[in-house]
């Protein structure tokens, strides 16, 4: 089967997330061909290539083709561009797989029968986006939501991560099929001697992904205050708001009890959520967060890790049992003292939260994508 995959996550430049997955899985039996915007300014980052390498095994075989090499807005980019659109719509593709696409994913989709992929509420992202310039958030945020529904009514199916997407983006119930995220299970296991093989001493309070607008690490740091001096902070990654957190905790006060590494490459960040004893997903609370479940959720899970959240919808309503909530500093110096003070419960949780992450994988979360996709084109 020949599948034309449209996303606005640039696969070679940005941090590990759904669209790579489906790409690593479905490119083993099919043929895949990718058209994604460019995000330029992402391959200035440190480390980058170092990051991404891990990724290389994903995409062999698969035909990658971005809107334009000028280095512009991706909302310029979606609108203006479509070159690369003409193209690719005379070839003969089975079925169309949008990832979360506004303009380029509309527009093939007069052309392919398409499946509609919604991790995110993407018209929020875009409206708090510091790399989109501000006077071109609201029509970003516009083109957006219009294009996300203009697809949805195209689409044969829609896809979503979160059952609270359906009414965000009002999806019609008889194309709704619900596909979690999910982790791989066999790269993310618990290494017993992560901790000393990083260097690394006392109680890890961890943190593994991007720096972007909608992570909230000032309540973090406000708590490291007040926690017994063994209990340090671990930062692992570097996209988004890296100077700006690391000028807040030395602001704080506390920069001496937090680590930020940078990005680290793709393939250790296993290693250093085992070096963890807790990880954290410290989420602002609004409409991106709202809608969220986060990547890094099964990965704290299927390393054995309990974890600390913000109180996020979808993972209040399905993972209460293994994790604890902060809406504030005070419920992280609470909810990490009984973590600390309890060896016993972190390793019950963590055990609970390794059998709930085997449930998620990557392979049999695309086996349900795959088999979505081969009904679309044999309609």
């Amino acid at each position: 089967m020949k599948i034309l995959i449209t996303s606005t996550v640039d696969l070679h430049k940005s941090q590990h997330n759904r669209p790579h997955q489906f790409v690593r899985y479905l490119s083993q039996n099919h043929d895949v061909t990718v058209l994604t915007v460019n995000d330029w300014w992402k391959g200035k980052q440190a480390d980058l290539e170092s990051y991404s390498s891990h990724f290389n095994e994903f995409f062999n075989g698969v035909d990658f083709h971005y809107l334009t090499d000028r280095k512009i807005s991706p909302v310029i980019q979606e609108v203006l561009f479509t070159k690369k659109i003409r193209e690719l719509s005379k070839e003969d593709f089975d079925v169309h797989l949008s990832m979360a696409g506004l303009a380029t994913g509309y527009r093939v989709s007069k052309h392919f029968k398409t499946v509609f992929d919604l991790g995110d509420d993407v018209p929020e992202m875009i409206e708090i986006s510091t790399q989109i310039p501000g006077f071109l958030k609201p029509v970003g945020k516009f083109l957006g939501n219009y294009y996300i529904g203009k697809t949805i009514k195209a689409a044969k199916k829609v896809t979503l991560t979160t059952e609270s997407l359906i009414d965000v983006f009002k999806v019609p119930l008889d194309k709704v099929e619900l596909i979690s995220n999910g982790v791989d299970t066999n790269a993310f296991r618990y290494e017993h001697n992560a901790k000393k093989e990083l260097g690394l001493d006392g109680f890890i309070v961890g943190y593994v992904g991007v720096l972007r607008e909608w992570i909230d690490l000032k309540p973090v740091f406000e708590s490291l205050k007040h926690l017994n001096e063994d209990i340090r902070l671990l930062i692992v990654g570097s996209e988004g708001l890296f100077e700006e957190n690391k000028l807040l905790a030395k602001e704080m006060g506390v920069s001496d009890r937090v680590i930020f590494t940078g990005m680290v490459p793709y393939s250790l960040v296993p290693k250093y959520i085992s070096a963890m004893d807790v990880g954290i997903i410290p989420f602002k609370l609004n409409s991106v967060s709202h809608n969220a479940l986060p990547l890094k959720l099964f990965e704290y899970f299927a390393c054995g890790k309990p974890v600390i959240s913000s109180k996020i919808g979808p993972i209040e309503s399905n993972f209460s049992e293994c994790v604890l909530f902060a809406s504030n500093f005070k419920d992280y110096i609470n909810n990490i003292n009984v973590l600390y003070e309890n060896e016993q419960l972190r390793t019950e949780l963590g055990k609970k939260c390794r059998l709930i992450s085997e449930k998620y994988s990557w392979e049999e979360i695309t086996k349900k994508l795959n088999e979505i996709l081969i009904g679309v084109a044999s309609e």
